[in-house]
């Protein structure tokens, strides 16, 4: 066949060329290609709709009017007051909108604090360096301690009624004042002029300074974890050894822990301890506990009295309550697979208002950690036991995108926080 061809063809008009398909050749994802483009599942947000927060900004974050420096002039000297303002120039107010907001995730600090006092309990006090005077001091003797008493006393009671008791009290200020009297006298007895005397001003001086004082002045009453947990009326049956530990380990009160976790009972079943006096049988329970905010713990009981057994898993279950990482507090990072014995769970994350499309007993779990977004499989063996384990164990066991950053020497942006202000559905 020969390879000339005529003259016609190469003047005559060309037929195009051939379309390339839409088709990748080669994929960066497991996901197949489709020819139509796929919309997602939530809506896309427009530039035109961020100007809500500019709005919520200027709301929230206010510029100063004249009546607001008039009164900051009062406190505040000139160069104070251009200081504050130059302060709050450099921060933008859209930024105090999208990135100051508070946490809500279990391990949040318990207490607010704007470092402007100093705390008696979280922070500590500030000492002065020495007594002053000669720093001579001895036990109080008793008439010592009388009179230090009566000169304590006196002084609260100054502070409390300056003017004098009233002369013709009623019942309510009668009250009052015994109330007072009281508080008085627990004063004394604390303050430290009471247990040591010196004949040196300074150092009797130095022991009513609170810097000075081993009990600070206007101390607030603070419980003891033990004594919270153990706390218990005349009327209130004993509680349960292994319950008493569990508060102790979290912290919590018996109403914290009715409040704050839920428990269910996945897998029950007997099973038969065969020895020489014969087969002792046993009830075996498998149960799980959780917030629904981030926490989840697995726990298994065995006993021969249902219930004891029963309680037994639920109790190791709250003790072993651990933080499950969530994405967007809703799904779990990436794709996640375990195995244990011949069960092999497979968990993916999905996009949001997916919902729990999972296992029941995966279903249960995922409720109880604060998943709302999920798929799973098993596609191999289906033993209920070894699927709760092998799902509790692929949930702790997530790859972070902070970890995988880390390990590979790069920084980890949040795209949504920086383009999109954390508004994403």
């Amino acid at each position: 066949m020969s390879v000339c061809r005529p003259a016609r063809c190469l003047l005559s008009k060309t037929s195009p060329l051939p379309k390339p398909s839409p088709h990748h050749l080669r994929t960066f994802h497991t996901t197949p290609c489709r020819n139509a483009r796929r919309r997602p599942h939530y809506p896309n947000i427009k530039a035109s709709d961020l100007n809500l927060l500019k709005t919520q900004a200027a709301e929230n974050y206010p510029a100063y009017k004249p009546d607001d420096e008039a009164l900051l002039a009062k406190k505040y000297t000139p160069s104070q007051i251009a200081a504050i303002k130059a302060a709050e120039a450099a921060i933008d107010p859209l930024d105090l909108v999208t990135q100051s907001s508070y946490r809500t995730d279990p391990w949040r600090l318990p207490y607010e604090d704007d470092l402007a006092t100093v705390d008696p309990i979280i922070d500590h006090a500030p000492k002065l360096h020495g007594v002053p005077g000669n720093g001579k001091f001895w036990e109080a003797t008793p008439a010592e301690r009388d009179a230090a008493i009566e000169q304590v006393a006196n002084e609260q009671i100054a502070k409390l009624y300056p003017n004098g008791f009233p002369e013709n009290p009623s019942d309510d200020e009668k009250s009052k004042i015994r109330e007072a009297m009281e508080a008085v006298m627990m004063h004394a007895y604390m303050d430290p002029r009471t247990t040591f005397f010196s004949d040196s001003k300074e150092v009797m001086d130095s022991m009513v300074d609170p810097r000075h004082s081993a009990v600070l002045q206007e101390l607030p009453r603070i419980d003891s974890r033990v004594v919270r947990a153990t706390a218990t009326t005349q009327n209130k049956e004993e509680e349960d050894p292994r319950v008493k530990a569990t508060l102790l380990k979290l912290g919590w009160t018996q109403q914290q822990l009715r409040q704050q976790t839920k428990v269910k009972c996945l897998i029950q079943h007997a099973v038969v301890n065969q020895t020489r006096m014969g087969k002792i049988r046993s009830m075996y329970y498998l149960s799980i506990a959780g917030n629904g905010n981030g926490l989840l713990g697995v726990g298994e009981g065995k006993s021969t009295e249902p219930e004891e057994g029963r309680r037994q898993s639920i109790n190791a279950a709250i003790r072993n309550m651990k933080p499950i990482p969530r994405y967007e507090a809703r799904t779990i990072y990436g794709e996640v697979e375990k195995k244990v014995g011949a069960v092999r769970v497979q968990l993916s994350s999905r996009p949001p208002g997916f919902g729990l499309r999972v296992q029941h007993l995966i279903f249960e779990m995922a409720r109880l950690a604060g998943l709302q977004d999920l798929a799973a499989r098993v596609p191999r063996s289906r033993n209920k036991m070894n699927v709760v384990k092998a799902t509790w164990e692929a949930l702790m066991g997530q790859k972070l995108p902070e970890d995988i950053a880390r390990a590979r020497g790069k920084k980890l942006v949040d795209v949504r926080r920086v383009y999109y202000g954390t508004s994403v559905h």
